[in-house]
């Protein structure tokens, strides 16, 4: 999967009608919440299947930092 790919699937996730970039602060989202992060946790398990715990996700300020969750795991 390409980085693009998986902020489309983070943005269908969120249910977001507006795109999704890197730097983006997560709290300036509205549609992030607990909920977003549960859907997270789920996501990256069925796409990557990586077990993120709750306090992996809450580290994370900014879009890029949810990418880098699972850099290693995505194509150039």
């Amino acid at each position: 999967m390409k980085k693009e790919e998986l902020l489309n699937e983070i943005q269908d996730m969120l249910q977001r009608d507006e795109a999704l970039d890197e730097d983006m602060e997560l709290n300036s989202i509205e549609e992030w919440d607990s909920l977003a992060i549960i859907s997270t946790v789920s996501l990256y398990d069925e796409l990557f299947s990586v077990v993120l715990k709750s306090n992996e996700i809450k580290n994370c300020k900014k879009v890029s930092d949810l990418i880098n969750l699972v850099a290693d795991k995505l194509e150039d």
